[in-house]
């Protein structure tokens, strides 16, 4: 029996009728609806009201929005520079009443004997300060404090007394402690003769917003990648906790979040084993000038855009534009990468020119000693997400308003408004053939054939299954022995 819709079985009135409808059986992959949120903070100057989400098609709207020198800013321009097309929403928070702002300095020695500049970098801030002969100590911080000051989107503030220019983080919070500060760094900056400038990192930052609240904010909408600013092990292990929540079969929601870290080898390692989670990848250097949430923006927007493209395809030697590379001396060896990625930090390698590129995203889940570690790779948590919703999909355009019987009813031989265990698993192995293609899985009629549908013994109107997958590898380590002929 042929079922329709839209004509009653019992209409009389002659004529020609024909409902227009799509058929489903060979329809192709399912859009991803990929849509990314960064977690951000600002300041008073920004327009923005906290907790409210914002639509980012600009870099430039992380200025308005979240005030100049912010973190939202260099957020918003990160995540753009990476990914110009991916939909992308913000939402902010104040600094922490309670919060304390790092602070740093430059201490200047003197006079010059001879005329030139000095360069002082704050973050991925270049300011150049002209030096005159004779000029004191004194002088050159007075003249470097201005020239700091004007400066709209600097991230610190910045004054000068007795030699010393003391800058102060325009966020209060942990963000500041990651400030990057130096003098002149460059292979070709030279010093004025006489001249000596001694830098204090930047530290005391302390009280970071609670990523609760935007949590909350946020608990009915679906994104598929998030950025997190904030690497405290609460904030980290609550952000967990949701993303576990939210790719659960009942959250239905699956987002996979991105933090950056700063910090020593052992730092960086203490940060992976912060919180074990599939769903969070964490990228980490040295001495970037960039600051950490700018590297968690960039790589969120490469993956964002990759990964809906092709979810189980690697992404090493993609660029993070933008993204400037930690000075050679603090580059980590291929040891303390090895040690990283197993502790579930991100790597990244250097290119001659400075370019960055990610060497292996991984996830942070197991880092804490799982050494099977099977969601090693944030391939495998974004390929079984997109199999997921592809198959979900898939069996709603399919089978709409069908009903279920058993294998061998004689109702699904005869019409084709009912669905059968048999039949559903046939529509699994027609979908395994199309994701096999697709290069996300590998071994589909192994799996096809190890899978099982059946309806459930006390609800009649429920089928379970049991479906096996084999996500496909990727080339990440080639070991081989060359042997030469004597």
């Amino acid at each position: 029996m042929i079922s329709l819709n839209e004509i009653p079985y019992d209409w009389l009135k002659p004529g020609v009728y024909a409902e227009v409808r799509p058929a489903y059986d060979r329809v192709g992959l399912s859009p991803w609806p990929a849509r990314a949120l960064l977690m951000v903070q600002m300041l008073p100057a920004g327009t923005a009201t906290p907790g409210q989400l914002y639509r980012i098609t600009r870099p430039e709207q992380g200025t308005s929005l979240f005030g100049a020198g912010s973190v939202g800013e260099a957020m918003a321009r990160a995540f753009k520079r990476a990914n110009r097309t991916t939909d992308v929403h913000a939402i902010a928070l104040a600094d922490a009443a309670a919060g304390v702002q790092a602070a740093g300095s430059f201490t200047f020695s003197g006079p010059a004997t001879a005329a030139g500049v000095v360069a002082l970098h704050v973050a991925d801030h270049r300011v150049v300060v002209p030096v005159a002969a004779g000029d004191t100590a004194a002088a050159i911080a007075t003249a470097a404090a201005a020239a700091l000051a004007a400066v709209p989107d600097l991230a610190v503030t910045a004054t000068a007394a007795a030699g010393v220019v003391t800058v102060t983080a325009r966020h209060k919070g942990e963000c500041g402690n990651a400030l990057h500060l130096a003098v002149s760094p460059r292979i070709d900056d030279t010093m004025p003769a006489g001249i000596g400038c001694v830098v204090t990192a930047m530290a005391g930052g302390a009280g970071n917003p609670t990523v609760t609240t935007l949590l909350d904010a946020i608990a009915g909408e679906w994104f598929t990648d998030i950025v997190c600013p904030w690497t405290d092990a609460t904030n980290l292990g609550v952000l967990a906790a949701d993303l576990g929540a939210r790719y659960a079969a009942m959250g239905r929601k699956d987002a996979h979040a991105y933090a950056g870290g700063r910090g020593t080898f052992g730092q960086l390692a203490a940060l992976g084993d912060v919180t074990s989670s599939p769903h969070l990848s964490v990228i980490g250097a040295k001495g970037s000038a960039s600051p950490p949430w700018a590297w968690a923006a960039a790589l969120a927007g490469v993956a964002a855009s990759q990964l809906a493209d092709d979810p189980a395809r690697q992404l090493r030697g993609l660029a993070l534009p933008g993204i400037a590379a930690p000075a050679p001396a603090d580059r980590f060896d291929e040891t303390e990468q090895d040690l990283l990625l197993r502790a579930g930090i991100s790597t990244v390698t250097i290119d001659a020119d400075g370019t960055v590129r990610l060497d292996r995203v991984v996830t942070t889940h197991g880092a804490a000693g799982d050494t099977a570690r099977p969601w090693l790779d944030i391939t495998i948590p974004k390929t079984l997400s997109r199999i997921r919703w592809d198959w979900a999909s898939y069996v709603s355009q399919l089978y709409p308003r069908h009903k279920l019987a058993d294998d061998g009813s004689p109702a699904a031989v005869a019409t084709a408004a009912v669905v059968t265990p048999r039949r559903m698993h046939g529509s699994w192995a027609a979908r395994c053939q199309l994701y096999e293609r697709e290069g996300w899985i590998e071994g589909a009629a192994e799996t096809v054939a190890q899978a099982s549908f059946e309806r459930d013994t006390g609800d009649r109107n429920r089928m379970n299954a049991r479906q096996p997958l084999r996500i496909i590898g990727n080339l990440m380590v080639l070991a081989s022995a060359l042997e030469f002929q004597v």
